[in-house]
């Protein structure tokens, strides 16, 4: 039977050999590294393969392999997009260019185009499908923000339709360019000043305009004097900015009029752009000369109407004009401020806000510290005005009625978010943590107002410090949540999955808060918070003698109990029944953390200590049912080793008992020896007295007896054979009584 071998034998010439292997025995052809197919780059692969039997026969074959595509490629716009277009003419026609170098002909390559929501967006229009943007009106530099310098940017979102969908954003900036097509407008429709006879040089009145157009060149305003009597008057323009420009008409130095010759001059001031292309406006005014002045001057009610100026540099310059009037012929007026009230939500604070507005003599308020205005301190500035007639004759009353000018001040976002301090440790046992609970919180506050206060809580940061000092970053493992009480806002800090309960250490969260401006940028603060972990190490178990049910019943009672002796919070993990075939005295067992307020916990042995210094609390325990701290595996553990110490004990005890008997025995033993040896020298000694032969044959072959009574020519050892015991105690008394009357009779028998 032939055996088939197959082989690579080569790729096409733009392929690598380490992108396919064939199987040599099943013919399998795999890839050998997927990373390195990519269709953009090489769609289709040939592949000559060969099989060879055992005879080494061959044959090969070609085997083509085409990649699949999928949407890896977001689209890819070409160029940037600055186009320039005059306003009410220009128009707005340019196709973005984008392309998407997944397979053409399928929804990974079909581009679609849209707009980015936006302040502007309802003056264009953008195909889908093309991505030709257009205006669908004539666009007009003046209703654009004057802050953008006639810039409107246009978000253009290129989207592929693959899965998943791919995107690519893309500016469109419109600059709309300025034209003169708006004439100088007068603040008032006519003007009426009023000028002492005789009174040469003096001031007559200011006229004031503004041009609509946002280019110096366009909006800068001249001012000219005609009409009967003009040549008597001479005016001075002054440029105010922003399109605001003022006239002032005075009396030359030396020209005086005559109330006699002529009351009144009816004159024309015109205002016009220096465009010669540029139209003019007139305005009427009329200046009445006075003489007696016998009537005090009025202040114009609708000149005191309240105004609105935002807060921290947002405007400047003049913002309203105090009117009065005087119905005397030669009335001079001037409008003077009084008393200015601070106040903030109707409550006075002082004279914060006094140097914050001006009124000139001709009714003007001009705001003089544009960036010490702050709507956070005081958010109503109340002006107390009133118009002095200068002119007035002695003896007649010069001033008007005080009137009130209302200014609201407007809130801006000029104040960043901050953090709120907190009193708190933020602890976290992994083992209790579930996904989509509270762990930690923060609170923040805005001085703002409006949307300008809102905050939005984001995590910025995770990292996991251990106790070896080590820091591991984490991603998205917390989330946050934001919602407000009154003007404080609370962010939820929660774990998205469940938390590894091995780890030691400390989590360091660091939390951002935004505010949201309608218009202005965001600000935003950071903080970062410590959520200490309590290892599985820490976890403590009680055994209790009652069941599951009746511990479960009794929680609320053995908390309070565990938490006054030991001063912590405690933290129920598991209840569970001990199984039958395991149980000694306890039924079931009550598993817990001991946390204190910093952070730390109790271990078993610290608890145990705890609970039985409190005497009141282990007897509510015991009460309870608790009969055993920690396992009964290492309950009896320490049994066995205690009745193996006791055990041990005894037997040194017996040990030193036998010796101490021993030697006391010995010890006895002797001293009875000596006292018997004593006894027979004793009678020895009274058988030998002198004068008194023994009754004993002597030794043979002499006269001599030796003093143990034996032969010594028998060669006998004089060894103590041991019967000392067989003695009685008589013996004793006799070796007393003997050893007496020997002394007496050796005493009486001596010479």
């Amino acid at each position: 039977m032939a055996i088939l071998c197959l082989y690579l034998l080569n790729l096409a010439p733009l392929s690598r050999v380490d992108l396919f292997q064939v199987d040599p025995v099943s013919g399998t052809v795999t890839v050998r590294n997927s990373e390195l197919l990519d269709r953009e780059i090489q769609a289709v692969y040939y592949l000559t393969l060969q099989t060879t039997d055992g005879g080494n026969l061959s044959s090969s074959t070609m085997l083509q392999i085409h990649l699949l595509d999928i949407n890896d490629n977001a689209p890819v716009v070409s160029g940037s997009y600055n186009i320039f277009v005059q306003e009410e003419e220009g128009n707005v026609s340019v196709t973005i260019q984008a392309h998407d170098d997944d397979e053409p002909g399928t929804n990974n390559s079909r581009l679609l185009f849209s707009l980015l929501p936006g302040t502007y967006n309802h003056n264009f229009s953008l195909d889908p499908d093309t991505g030709l943007l257009r205006n669908l009106g004539p666009l007009d530099r003046e209703t654009i923000d004057p802050t953008l310098g006639g810039r409107i940017v246009l978000t253009v979102l290129v989207s592929d339709c693959g899965e998943p969908v791919l995107s690519t954003k893309v500016n469109v900036t419109i600059t709309v360019e300025d034209i003169n097509d708006n004439l100088p407008i007068f603040n008032q429709s006519s003007y009426n000043f009023t000028v002492k006879e005789e009174d040469p040089g003096v001031l007559v009145g200011v006229v004031k305009a503004w041009d609509a157009d946002q280019t110096e060149v366009n909006n800068r305003i001249s001012f000219s004097l005609s009409g009967s009597g003009a040549n008597y008057f001479m005016i001075r323009g002054l440029v105010l900015g922003a399109g605001w420009a003022e006239g002032y008409l005075w009396l030359p130095p030396d020209v005086s009029l005559d109330y006699e010759i002529q009351p009144v001059f009816n004159l024309t001031v015109s205002a016009e752009n220096p465009d010669p292309q540029g139209g003019e406006t007139i305005v009427d005014v009329h200046v009445n000369v006075k003489d007696v002045n016998d009537n005090p001057p009025i202040l114009d009610v609708a000149s005191l109407r309240g105004i609105r100026v935002a807060e921290n540099g947002s405007q400047h310059g003049q913002v309203a004009v105090v009117v009065a009037s005087d119905v005397d012929t030669s009335a001079q007026l001037e409008i003077q401020l009084v008393n200015i009230l601070c106040t903030k939500a109707g409550v006075d604070v002082g004279s914060l806000c006094w140097g914050w507005f001006s009124v000139a003599a001709n009714g003007s308020v001009y705001i003089n510290q544009s960036k010490a205005i702050d709507y956070e301190a005081c958010d109503l500035v109340t002006l107390v005005v009133r118009a002095c007639d200068l002119a007035t004759d002695p003896g007649f009353q010069a001033y008007s009625n005080n009137g009130s000018l209302l200014i609201t001040i407007e809130d801006m976002n000029d104040n960043a978010p901050y953090f709120l301090p907190e009193d708190k440790t933020f602890v976290i046992i992994p083992e209790l943590v579930l996904p989509n609970r509270e762990v930690a919180s923060v609170r923040a506050r805005d001085d703002d107002s409006g949307n300008n206060g809102l905050i939005q809580f984001s995590i910025l940061r995770v990292d996991f410090i251990s106790k070896d000092g080590a820091t591991v970053p984490f991603q998205g493992i917390f989330w946050i949540s934001t919602f407000s009480e009154a003007d404080v806002f609370t962010g939820s800090i929660q774990p998205v999955t469940s938390l590894d309960s091995t780890l030691q250490g400390t989590y360091q969260v660091t939390v951002q808060a935004r505010d949201t401006p309608s218009v202005d940028p965001s600000l935003e603060a950071n903080t970062t918070l410590n959520l200490f972990t309590v290892d599985q190490s820490y976890r403590s178990r009680l055994q209790f003698s009652t069941s599951k049910a009746e511990v479960g019943a009794n929680t609320q009672a053995i908390n309070a109990a565990l938490t006054q002796a030991t001063r912590t919070t405690v933290y129920i993990v598991d209840i569970q029944d001990i199984d039958s075939a395991a149980r000694a005295r306890a039924h079931s067992y009550l598993d817990a953390y001991f946390v204190f307020p910093n952070g730390s916990a109790l271990t078993l042995d610290e608890l145990s200590v705890m609970i039985r210094n409190d005497q009141d609390s282990l007897m509510q325990l015991l009460q309870l049912g608790l009969v055993v701290l920690g396992s009964q595996e290492s309950q009896e553990s320490d049994l066995s080793n205690q009745l193996i110490s006791v055990i041990i004990g005894l037997g040194v005890a017996l040990l030193l008992v036998l010796v101490i008997m021993t030697t006391a025995f010995m010890c006895v033993r002797k001293s009875y020896n000596r006292k018997l040896r004593a006894m027979k020298a004793a009678k020895e000694a009274r058988k030998t007295a002198a004068g008194v032969m023994p009754s004993a044959p002597a030794i043979p072959g002499t006269n001599m007896y030796n003093n143990e009574r034996a032969n010594p020519m028998l060669n006998l050892s004089n060894k103590d054979l041991g019967l000392e015991y067989l003695s009685s105690s008589n013996d004793l008394d006799y070796v007393r009584s003997t050893g007496h009357r020997t002394h007496h009779q050796s005493q009486i028998q001596s010479p």
